[in-house]
C-alpha cells in the first residue's frame, strides 16, 4: 500500500524529467563497457561449450544409444514372447487333440473289452447250459434206466410169485418189454 500511496500522491516537486544529454547516455550504450561484456560473454561461451556442452552432448548421445538398444532389445524380446506364445498355443491345441484321441481310443478299447467280456460270458453261459442239458439228459437216462431196472426186478419178482417158478431170461425179457411198452403208451 505504501508504494501505491507514493505513486498517487506524488507532488510535482518530486518528479523530475531527464534531460536530453542524460537521455542520450541512457539510449546509446558505453562502447567500452559493451566490448568488455561481449568479451566476457565469448569467454563464458567458450568455457561452457568446452566444459559443459561437449560432456552433456556425449552423455545425451550415450543415453540416446542406451535407449535405442533397450528399445531394440525390448522389441526382440516382444517378438520372442509372441513366438513363444504362438508355440505354446499350438502345443496346447495339439495336447488337447492328443488327449481327446487318447480318451476316444480308451473308450473304444473299453467298449471292445466289454464286448469281449460279454461274449466270453455268453459263451461260458452257453457252454454251461449245454453241459447242464447234457447232465440232465444223462441223469434222465440214468433215472429211466434205474426205473427200467426196478420195473424189471419187480416184474421178475411178480412173475415168479404168480407162476410159482422161475421164468427163463427170454420169457422175462419179452414180458418186461411188453410191460414197458404198455407203460410208455400210457
Amino acid at each position: 500500500m505504501d508504494l501505491f500511496n507514493k505513486i498517487i500522491f506524488l507532488s510535482e516537486e518530486d518528479v523530475t524529467l531527464p534531460g536530453t544529454e542524460d537521455f542520450l547516455n541512457k539510449l546509446v550504450p558505453n562502447v567500452w563497457a559493451f566490448l568488455v561484456q561481449l568479451l566476457a560473454f565469448i569467454v563464458m561461451s567458450v568455457v561452457v561449450i568446452k566444459f559443459a556442452y561437449k560432456p552433456v552432448k556425449k552423455f545425451l548421445e550415450a543415453r540416446k544409444e542406451f535407449i535405442a538398444n533397450n528399445l531394440e532389445e525390448a522389441s526382440k524380446k516382444n517378438q520372442e514372447a509372441t513366438t513363444n506364445l504362438e508355440t505354446s498355443k499350438a502345443s496346447l491345441v495339439s495336447s488337447k487333440k492328443e488327449a481327446l484321441e487318447i480318451i476316444t481310443s480308451a473308450k473304444k478299447e473299453a467298449e471292445m473289452e466289454k464286448a469281449k467280456i460279454l461274449e466270453s460270458a455268453q459263451e461260458e453261459l452257453a457252454a454251461k447250459q449245454v453241459k447242464a442239458k447234457e447232465d440232465l439228459a444223462r441223469d434222465k437216462e440214468k433215472a429211466i434206466k434205474e426205473v427200467h431196472d426196478e420195473v424189471i426186478d419187480i416184474a421178475i419178482q411178480t412173475s415168479e410169485a404168480i407162476l410159482g417158478r422161475k421164468v427163463d431170461v427170454k420169457d422175462d425179457q419179452k414180458m418186461i418189454d411188453d410191460l414197458i411198452d404198455s407203460l410208455k403208451g400210457k
